[in-house]
């Protein structure tokens, strides 16, 4: 028991010495580390302090760039600046020298400064408070088809605000389908402070547009230092969209933790049109010279191939043209009626060898596997083949593919 008591006093001697301090400003009340306009959030700016028991408080006083806005004193009501009336709690029941506030405005932002006095010391601390309004309005993301749209002429407009995303008039942009069309539009409301945006192609596994492109934004600020954010019939081609990714904007507030999604909401025809999978397109392979013909076939944005039938095959005869040898990789070559199919069902992983009787399926056979067409001519004896290409072309062309 007598080291115990020996202890205690040593401890009390100990904090009667000790020094006041202040040990942080916080905010509570709200969903981040500012107040937020239109919310019903109880917001308090604390400012949390320690003190020996035998040197207490005797004032607390708020500054707002310098300026004493709040006065707390010992055994008294707290004196308020015309600044912050209508917006603070004048006699709060509990912590009267905490900031209390009741009503919020563009107003309160600032730079604030905690002044603790007692009988021995005076603490200062110092805390930037932010004010946001981001949801006096919707924000809106629209994303449509082109050929889907009743009036699918692309009519622009502008206006007089500020043009943010670096675009010039004189871009010129080529538009491919209009059922591989996508036409984007997005506005946010008035908000404040100045947004950062960035609009481009959303990632669901980062949670934030990964590409950046030039949508047309501008920006409108308003008389009460808002701004509003907008584009409106951005064109942009399906085939360009990375699958599983879809447009959408970030919204971030500076200095902040604020952060907003704007994007469409999930439409299935638009989301197939950028997922949609298939086998690779055969069509490009014939700058080697060879000839695709392709059945029962439809094709995706991005030119990979589909059957017609979902339930069925798309079939591609390849073959090279009349008076061409094929020449594999390693400088086989093939006769002149060298030819062969391919089939592509729906959800399968690529092209496919015909079947054998005993096989359910054909082998998965890569495009790069194709050959290259010679041409060349036939003798009069044996069919004999001569290339009108020497083996060095011929080689340096299948390194090339």
């Amino acid at each position: 028991m007598l080291p115990f008591l020996s202890m205690l006093v040593l401890a009390t001697l100990l904090q009667s010495g000790a020094s006041m301090e202040i040990q942080e400003i916080e905010l509570t009340g709200g969903r981040g580390e500012y107040l937020e306009v239109g919310t019903d959030a109880n917001y308090i700016l604390k400012c949390n302090f320690r003190t020996p028991y035998d040197d207490p408080v005797t004032m607390v006083r708020w500054l707002r760039f310098g300026i004493p806005v709040y006065t707390w004193k010992l055994h008294s009501f707290p004196s308020v600046h015309p600044l912050l009336l209508g917006h603070v709690n004048t006699q709060p029941l509990l912590d009267p020298h905490q900031l209390h506030f009741t009503h919020i405005a563009y107003s309160l932002e600032g730079n604030y400064t905690c002044e603790v006095t007692t009988s021995a010391k005076v603490a200062t601390a110092a805390y930037t408070l932010q004010v946001l309004d981001t949801s006096s309005g919707p924000y809106v993301c629209q994303v449509h088809v082109l050929s889907g749209l009743s009036n699918s002429t692309n009519t622009t407009s502008k206006n007089d605000a500020y043009q943010v995303d670096g675009r010039t008039d004189d871009i010129q942009v080529e538009f491919g389908s209009a059922a591989c069309t996508l036409v984007w539009s997005m506005s946010t409301p008035p908000v404040f402070p100045r947004p950062n945006i960035t609009c481009g192609y959303y990632s669901f596994d980062h949670d934030d547009v990964v590409h950046n492109l030039p949508a047309g934004l501008t920006l409108h600020k308003f008389p009460n230092q808002s701004w509003q954010a907008s584009f409106q019939d951005t064109h942009i081609q399906v085939k360009d969209i990375p699958k599983n990714h879809r447009l959408g904007c970030i919204v971030r507030i500076p200095n902040t933790s604020f952060k907003q999604v704007v994007r469409a909401e999930d439409d299935f025809l638009v989301d197939n049109l950028i997922d949609a999978g298939g086998c690779p397109n055969l069509e490009s392979e014939e700058g080697l010279g060879l000839s695709v013909d392709m059945q029962s076939a439809t094709f995706t944005c991005r030119g990979d191939t589909l059957p017609a039938d979902r339930s069925g095959r798309a079939i591609a005869n390849i073959r090279c043209p009349e008076g061409h040898s094929a020449v594999f990789q390693g400088g086989a070559v093939g006769g002149w009626d060298w030819k062969m199919s391919l089939t592509c069902a729906e959800n399968d992983i690529g092209w496919r060898t015909i079947p054998e009787n005993t096989e359910p399926h054909g082998k998965l056979f890569d495009p790069k596997d194709l050959p290259y067409c010679m041409p060349g001519t036939i003798s009069g004896s044996g069919r004999q083949t001569y290339l009108s290409v020497s083996w060095m072309t011929s080689l340096l062309l299948l390194l090339l593919h």
